[in-house]
């Protein structure tokens, strides 16, 4: 019989823990930092607010009217190789 993670209830536990090594892991994280302070990092970096999805969602209206317009090629410049310099 095979005994899953608490926490992420998709991969089998190690033998000796409730949880997987990735989990284990994260717990780890948490208390080396403290879980109130890794619990703010997460929301300020990882979860979008509204406002970051409507800038998100017209920036990439914007860049489908740029592809649609033939502006999507930007000014290439040509490197400079050493065989070329003579």
């Amino acid at each position: 019989m095979v005994y899953y993670c608490l926490w992420c209830e998709q991969k089998p536990k190690e033998w000796f823990s409730n949880w997987c090594a990735e989990c284990r892991e994260q717990k780890n994280l948490n208390n080396v930092y403290g879980f109130d302070r890794v619990l703010q990092i997460m929301k300020k970096c990882c979860i979008r607010s509204e406002l970051q999805l409507e800038k998100k969602i017209n920036n990439h209206k914007e860049s489908i009217e740029e592809k649609k317009n033939g502006d999507d090629q930007k000014d290439y410049i040509k490197p400079v190789l050493r065989s070329d310099k003579k």
